[in-house]
């Protein structure tokens, strides 16, 4: 399987021997070679391939694969570090897929290499929240905020609370806030559940049913009212995602109340 990038399939590289390493690694005939030229290069588009492709590398490991990349992750999460402090890029000055790519392959890599105990990791996903100005930056960095507040020691309260700003945020649009409602599903911790419980309270349905399917399934302890009051004007038979949030009562109940 071939693969070139997420976010710079359009950015041509002008150095001649770091394009070669692109489209050697872009055939699935490249090595680790090719991978560290762009990685270490002061291209910003080489460095954003080579992070695209360690995260898709990654990616397919799920099916078996091995990451050939895997050792110099070290190297590679001190990149994606430094870029997060770096200005985003233009996509008028690159041709990448959008303004600021370089900050989305770099997100997309701090979801799989982030330290959730990191104190500047976490500040700068928090940033990274507050400063998204386009989807798949939004999505990497509410992707790496889940991670981080799932595995963490302890609950970095500042960044659920850029998170709360995006889901609770009623001018935004619903894509955004659902990206912010699906980072907090593995997130256990009760202030998460209270946050969406407060998005489950608000008007839109999409954001009620995205709060709900989740405090249905790690919240119910504490949030059963709220999840009951959402379904209530459903249908017993209803389809998918509204059945997993029935389904759970049911299993509640069976079990007897909270």
């Amino acid at each position: 399987m071939t693969f070139d990038s997420y976010h710079w399939q359009d950015a041509l590289i002008d150095d001649a021997e770091l394009s070669r390493a692109r489209s050697r690694l872009a055939s699935g005939k490249g090595d680790e070679t090719d991978f560290l030229a762009l990685l270490q290069s002061d291209c910003a588009i080489a460095v954003g391939v080579a992070l695209d492709h360690y995260y898709h590398a990654e990616t397919m490991t799920r099916f078996g694969e091995d990451n050939p990349f895997e050792s110099y992750s070290d190297e590679v999460l001190v990149r994606a570090r430094t870029i997060l402090k770096s200005p985003a890029t233009l996509k008028s000055e690159t041709q990448a897929y959008e303004d600021g790519a370089n900050h989305s392959s770099a997100l997309l890599v701090m979801t799989i290499l982030a330290d959730p105990d990191d104190p500047d990791d976490r500040e700068a996903i928090t940033s990274a929240l507050r400063k998204a100005s386009t989807r798949a930056s939004l999505e990497a960095a509410a992707e790496a905020a889940g991670m981080i507040l799932s595995d963490a020691s302890s609950l970095d309260q500042n960044l659920l609370n850029a998170l709360a700003d995006i889901i609770l945020d009623e001018t935004r649009d619903v894509w955004d806030r659902v990206r912010g409602i699906v980072a907090l599903g593995n997130v256990t911790d009760r202030r998460a559940g209270d946050l969406l419980a407060r998005a489950a309270q608000q008007k839109n349905q999409k954001i009620q049913l995205e709060a709900a399917i989740i405090l249905s399934s790690r919240h119910m302890s504490t949030h059963r009212r709220v999840v009951e009051e959402i379904s209530s004007s459903w249908p017993e038979d209803a389809d998918y995602p509204e059945s997993l949030v029935l389904d759970a009562l049911r299993t509640t109940n069976a079990d007897g109340p909270c």
